[in-house]
C-alpha cells in the first residue's frame, strides 16, 4: 500500500488532502470550492480504497471518520452520501465540478443578459473575437510595396540550361547571395525590384537559364504596444503586420482607450494615425499600414464619448472627435429609426463645476442644432413618435373592413361606406351613426349623429358628413344583435355544426370561418375569440367617457340619459343638433310597448350663483319634438303604454284539451285561460294540479335565503361561544361543511306551488279563481287512482286507492308503523298540495268507517319521526345510574 501512495506523489496528495479540507470544513461552500482536479489524476487517484484514502490522509495529519473513506459520513451528505455509507468521493468531486461549472456559466449567461440592456461602447467588440481574425500568415502573397530586409527567405527556382531550385534568405547586411552568381544587395528594396534585379542577373550571366522568384518565409519584426492597450509591451510580430493586427495581438483596446486617434510611432516620430471608425462605419482600411520593426503603437485615452440611445439604428456609446457635431454622431449610429422622432431630441448634459446635469433640448430638422458641439458625457435619447396615423379617418363597428383610411380634402361618409352589400354587413343598423370629432387643441371631441342609410343612398345630402383629419365614423350593429348576438354565434360554433355553416352562408361570417382553416391552430383560436364586430355598447361607452372626462364643470358635461322603453337604454353622447328624436334612434329606437304620444324629460336648471334645480316637464313626440333641444345631463324616459302585457303568456301542459302556451291579457284568471284551451281532458285529475307561479317562486326564495342567512348566524354565534363544546366531535369546519350542504339543500326547494282548487274554480266558483301572471305554468296530470306512504313506516310505497279502507288500513299494508314513528303527528298531503293533520285526540287504530272519507286519490300519508324518540337500553342506564347515585349517596347514613 505504502509502495501505491509513494506512486501518486506529493502532488496526488496535495490535491486529495484540498478536496478533503473543502468537503468536511466548507460544507456549505461545496459547490464553489471544489478543486479543478486533472482527469487523469481523479482517475488515478480513484483506484484507492477507503482504507487506503483514511491511511493516505492519516500520513498527512488528517482524521477521517472511524467507518473507514472519505465517503463514509459527512455533513454534506447530498455530496458524500449518508452515514454509514461507502461512496466514492472522487465521483462526488467530478459531480461537484460539472454542477459548479454549469452554475458558473449560467451566472456568466446572466451578466451577458444584464450587459446587453445597457449601452456598449462602440467598436470595442472588434477585439472581443475569440477566433483571430487579423493573425498573419506567412505564405500570404507579398504585397508590392513590401520591402525585402533581413531575415526574408526567398525562393529562387531556375530553368533552362541549369535547373536548381534554392531557398535564400537575406543575411544581416542586407544581401542575398546566389551560388555562381555572387551576393546581391537587396536591403531597401522592394519586392519587385529585388525580383526584376535576380531575373536580369541570370539571364546575363547564366546563358539560357531563367529564374522564377517568390516570397518564401517572412521575417519577424519586435513592435511595441503603449497606453490603454490591454496587454502592452513588447511583441514579435510578422513582417506584414499592420496596426490592428498588432493591437489585436496585445489583446485589443481598454474601455478608456482611444478607438479614433491611435498613433504609429517611428524613430520619435509620428509616422501615421489610425480611426477605426473609417474602417468599422464606412470600410475604409487606408490608415492601417503596416508596420515597420521597431514602430510603437500608442493608443491614448479617450477625449470625448457621448451615449445615444432610444430611436436610432445603432444604439452606443460614441468616441466624438473635437470638430465633429451632433450630425456627426448621427451619421455614425446610422441615423434615426423608422420610428425616430426628429423634432425634440434631449441631451442630459453635466457641465464642469455644476453640482447635477441638466438637460439641453435639439431639433434635427435644424441645421443649426444639427452642427452642435457634443461634450465628453453628453447622453441623448431619441424619443419615438406618437403611435397614431395623422392623416386618417377611422371607421370602426359593423362594417365589412373596419380601420384607417386615408384622409382627402372633401372626403365624406359616402366614400368609407358606398355601398350597403360590399362596405356592410346585413347586422348593420342603418337608421344611425355617429361620428366623432376632435375640437379645440384636438384633445376634445364632439359628436354628430347621421343616419347611414340615407348617407350611403344620397351622397352629398345632409346625412353624409363631410369628414376632417382624425376623424372616427362609429358604425353599429342592430340594437337585438349587440352582446346577445355574440353569445349566440359562439353557441353555434362550439355546439351545432349546422347552425354554423347556416351563419356561414346567412352572413359575413363565412369570411372568418374560411380564413380559420388556412391558419395555424393557435391563430385559429385567438381568432375565433374575436368577436365579429366591436360592441355597440362598448363604442358608446367609450365615447360617453371621453366626454364625462373633458368636462370641466357639471353644466359643460355633453351627456345625456334615456330610460324607459327604448331598446338600448343608458348614457348617450349630447349630440351636435340636440334632438331627441336623433337620441332615440342613437338608443335603437322604441319598444313596442313604448307610449309614443310624450316623452318625460328632467334636466338640472344651473344658476349663476353656483345652486341648481331640477324640472320636469313633458315632451310630444309625435310632431314637433324637432323643436326640442336636449341640453348637458338632460334624463329622457320613454313611458310604457298603461295595461302593457304584449308578450306575457302563460303555459298549460298535462292532460288539457289544447295544451300549450297562450298569451294573456292584464288581470286574465285560470278559469278564462282553461277554457280558452279546452278544458280538462277526459283523463285529467284536476284534484292534482299544479300551478306554479313566478312571484310565489320569488317570495319562497326571498324567505329561503333568510332562512340560510338565520342558520349562517347561529353557526358563528356557536362557533363563539361555549355552546359547541357539548358537541362532541364537532368543529367549525364540519359546521361550515353542513352548512353548505344544507343551502345546496335548501336552494332548490322554492318551488313556487301554489294550492288551488281545480274543480272548485272548473265549477265556476270565482272564490276559487286565481289571477295569472307571465311566466305561469299549470300542469294537469292523468287520473292518479293511488294512495302513498312515506316517512317512519317498514314499507314505504304506493297503494291502489280503495274506497272502503282507512289510514289505518294503509298503514298495515306498509307493515305498520317503526319504534321511531310520531303517531299522533302523521299527516295528509292531499293531490292538490293542500295538507291536513289527522286529529290526534284520535287513534290511528281506530278509524271507524266514518272516518274513511278523509282519503281520496292521490293522497299521500307522511308518518314524521319522532324527535324524542330514545332507546330502551339508553332509557334504562339513565334510571340506573340515578339509582345507583342515590343509594351511593344514602350509603353514610346506612353506616351510622
Amino acid at each position: 500500500m505504502s509502495d501505491r501512495i509513494g506512486k501518486a506523489g506529493w502532488l496526488v496528495a496535495a490535491i486529495f488532502l484540498a478536496c478533503i479540507a473543502t468537503l468536511l470544513t466548507f460544507p456549505p461552500l461545496l459547490s464553489a470550492a471544489v478543486p479543478n482536479i486533472p482527469p487523469a489524476m481523479l482517475s488515478q487517484l480513484k483506484n484507492m480504497s477507503p482504507s487506503e484514502q483514511a491511511a493516505l490522509a492519516k500520513q498527512y495529519g488528517i482524521e477521517l471518520p472511524a467507518s473507514g473513506g472519505l465517503g463514509s459520513q459527512s455533513t454534506a451528505e447530498d455530496v458524500v452520501g449518508e452515514p454509514g455509507e461507502e461512496v466514492d468521493v472522487f465521483e462526488r468531486v467530478q459531480k461537484m465540478q460539472l454542477e459548479a461549472e454549469i452554475r458558473r456559466r449560467i451566472a456568466e449567461e446572466q451578466m451577458e443578459e444584464e450587459e446587453e440592456e445597457e449601452l456598449k461602447r462602440f467598436g470595442l467588440e472588434l477585439f472581443d473575437a475569440e477566433v483571430s481574425t487579423f493573425a498573419p500568415v506567412d505564405d500570404m502573397p507579398a504585397p508590392d510595396g513590401y520591402f525585402v530586409g533581413p531575415g526574408d527567405t526567398l525562393n529562387v527556382y531556375m530553368y533552362g540550361n541549369e535547373d536548381a531550385d534554392l531557398v535564400l534568405s537575406v543575411n544581416r547586411d542586407g544581401q542575398l547571395i546566389l551560388p555562381r552568381l555572387g551576393p546581391i544587395s537587396v536591403a531597401g528594396l522592394t519586392f519587385d525590384q529585388v525580383r526584376e534585379l535576380i531575373n536580369a542577373k541570370v539571364s546575363s550571366q547564366l546563358v539560357g537559364t531563367k529564374a522564377v522568384v517568390s516570397m518564401g518565409k517572412l521575417r519577424a519584426m519586435n513592435v511595441f504596444l503603449a497606453g490603454d492597450v490591454v496587454a502592452p509591451g513588447s511583441y514579435s510580430v510578422s513582417g506584414l503586420s499592420s496596426v490592428l493586427q498588432a493591437l489585436y495581438a496585445g489583446g485589443g483596446v481598454t474601455d478608456i482607450g482611444s478607438l479614433r486617434n491611435i498613433e504609429v510611432k517611428r524613430r520619435g516620430r509620428v509616422v501615421a494615425k489610425l480611426d477605426t471608425y473609417d474602417i468599422l462605419l464606412r470600410g475604409d482600411t487606408s490608415g492601417d499600414v503596416r508596420l515597420a520593426s521597431g514602430d510603437t503603437v500608442f493608443v491614448p485615452t479617450v477625449d470625448r464619448l457621448v451615449a445615444l440611445d432610444g430611436e436610432v439604428k445603432r444604439p452606443a456609446i460614441y468616441e466624438v472627435l473635437g470638430e465633429e457635431t451632433l450630425g456627426d454622431l448621427l451619421q455614425m449610429a446610422g441615423g434615426l429609426s423608422s420610428s425616430g422622432y426628429a423634432k425634440s431630441v434631449s441631451v442630459q448634459r453635466r457641465e464642469p463645476g455644476q453640482s447635477s446635469a441638466s438637460i439641453v433640448q435639439f431639433d434635427l430638422t435644424n441645421q443649426t442644432d444639427l452642427n452642435a458641439r457634443l461634450f465628453d458625457g453628453d447622453s441623448l435619447t431619441i424619443a419615438p413618435i406618437k403611435d397614431e396615423v395623422s392623416n386618417q379617418v377611422l371607421l370602426r363597428g359593423a362594417a365589412a373592413r373596419p380601420g384607417g383610411y386615408a384622409w382627402f380634402e372633401g372626403q365624406r361618409i359616402s366614400d368609407l361606406v358606398g355601398s350597403l352589400d360590399d362596405d356592410l354587413l346585413s347586422e348593420t343598423d342603418l337608421s344611425s351613426g355617429l361620428v366623432v370629432r376632435r375640437t379645440g387643441f384636438g384633445l376634445e371631441i364632439e359628436t354628430l349623429a347621421f343616419d347611414l342609410g340615407n348617407a350611403v343612398n344620397e351622397p352629398g345630402g345632409v346625412s353624409d358628413i363631410e369628414l376632417q383629419p382624425k376623424d372616427q365614423v362609429l358604425i353599429f350593429a342592430l340594437p337585438y344583435l349587440n352582446e346577445s348576438y355574440q353569445l349566440l354565434v359562439e353557441a353555434a360554433r362550439e355546439e351545432d355544426e349546422s347552425a354554423e355553416r347556416q351563419f356561414e352562408e346567412g352572413s359575413d361570417g363565412e369570411l372568418v370561418f374560411t380564413q380559420i382553416g388556412a391558419l395555424s391552430e393557435k391563430q385559429a383560436e385567438e381568432k375565433e375569440d374575436e368577436p365579429l364586430f366591436e360592441d355597440r355598447s362598448a363604442l358608446i361607452e367609450e365615447v360617453v367617457f371621453r366626454l364625462e372626462a373633458q368636462a370641466k364643470t357639471p353644466a359643460t358635461t355633453q351627456v345625456v340619459e334615456i330610460s324607459g322603453d327604448v331598446r338600448l337604454p343608458g348614457k348617450y353622447p349630447l349630440l351636435a343638433n340636440r334632438s331627441i328624436d336623433t337620441l332615440i334612434a342613437l338608443a335603437g329606437g322604441f319598444e313596442n310597448s313604448a307610449y309614443l304620444s310624450s316623452a318625460e324629460v328632467t334636466r338640472i336648471n344651473f344658476n349663476s350663483e353656483g345652486s341648481a334645480g331640477i324640472a320636469t316637464f313633458k315632451v310630444p313626440l309625435q310632431q314637433n319634438s324637432d323643436l326640442f333641444e336636449l341640453e348637458p345631463l338632460d334624463q329622457v324616459r320613454i313611458s310604457r303604454i298603461p295595461n302593457w302585457s304584449y308578450g306575457d303568456s302563460v303555459e298549460l301542459t298535462g292532460s288539457v284539451v289544447f295544451p300549450g302556451t297562450y298569451p294573456i291579457v292584464p288581470g286574465e284568471k285560470l278559469s278564462s285561460v282553461l277554457s280558452r284551451a279546452g278544458g280538462i281532458a277526459d283523463n285529467g285529475f284536476s284534484q292534482g294540479a299544479v300551478l306554479v307561479k313566478v312571484e310565489a317562486k320569488k317570495r319562497e326564495q326571498a324567505q329561503l335565503q333568510n332562512l340560510i342567512a338565520s342558520i349562517q348566524r347561529n353557526v358563528l354565534a356557536q362557533s363563539q361561544t361555549r355552546e359547541q363544546e357539548n358537541n362532541i366531535g364537532s368543529s367549525a369546519s364540519d359546521a361550515q361543511a353542513d352548512l353548505e350542504f344544507l343551502e345546496g339543500v335548501l336552494q332548490n326547494v322554492a318551488g313556487g306551488r301554489v294550492v288551488i282548487d281545480l274543480p272548485a274554480i272548473l265549477a265556476g266558483d270565482p272564490n276559487a279563481d286565481i289571477q295569472l301572471e307571465a311566466g305561469d305554468s299549470l300542469f294537469v296530470p292523468e287520473f292518479n287512482n293511488t294512495v302513498s306512504i312515506i316517512g317512519e313506516v317498514r314499507q314505504p310505497g304506493t297503494f291502489r286507492y280503495e274506497n272502503d279502507r282507512s289510514v289505518s288500513d294503509y298503514l298495515d299494508l306498509a307493515a305498520g308503523l317503526t319504534v321511531r314513528a310520531d303517531r299522533k303527528d302523521t299527516y295528509i298531503v292531499r293531490a292538490n298540495g293542500s295538507v291536513e293533520l289527522i286529529n290526534s285526540k284520535r287513534s290511528l287504530l281506530s278509524f271507524t268507517p266514518s272516518n274513511m272519507s278523509e282519503l281520496e286519490p292521490g293522497d299521500t300519508i307522511i308518518v314524521p319521526v319522532n324527535e324524542e324518540y330514545q332507546p330502551v337500553l339508553s332509557r334504562y342506564k339513565e334510571v340506573s345510574t340515578v339509582v345507583f347515585q342515590s343509594i351511593a349517596s344514602l350509603y353514610p347514613l346506612f353506616r351510622l
